[in-house]
């Protein structure tokens, strides 16, 4: 009877400190959210790294969103990289690319055309 007591006892003790465990869930949900920003938004992370005006020139910066590209199954945004020279004219420097959830900010060297 003494060995029955501490069964039910321990029984009991076992299942008052029990942890629920969550259901499961579905793998996606398991993932963490990927974020995507607006190539306004990416616009404004470059002019964060970049700046509105170049420091050693005095030049305004001009950033001009010209679409989609993906690299190596990234997605990007494509901007154009200019300034005012003179007050009175753009003048291309290179392109750059965010990537789509903002995290990734690069120079983009465009292919030469061919002679």
């Amino acid at each position: 009877m003494k060995e029955l007591f501490f069964a039910v006892v321990f029984l009991t003790l076992l299942t008052a400190c029990r942890q629920t465990v969550p259901s499961e869930q579905p793998a996606e949900a398991l993932e963490p959210a990927l974020v995507s920003i607006t190539a306004e938004e990416g616009a404004q992370v470059l002019e964060d790294q970049l700046g509105t005006v170049d420091e050693a020139a005095g030049n305004s910066m001009s950033y001009g969103y010209e679409g989609t590209v993906t690299l190596d199954g990234t997605e990007y945004y494509n901007y154009r990289v200019s300034w005012l020279v003179n007050g009175d004219h753009l003048s291309y420097l290179t392109n750059y690319l965010v990537s789509t959830d903002g995290r990734v900010v690069q120079e983009y060297l465009l292919d030469a055309p061919a002679a």
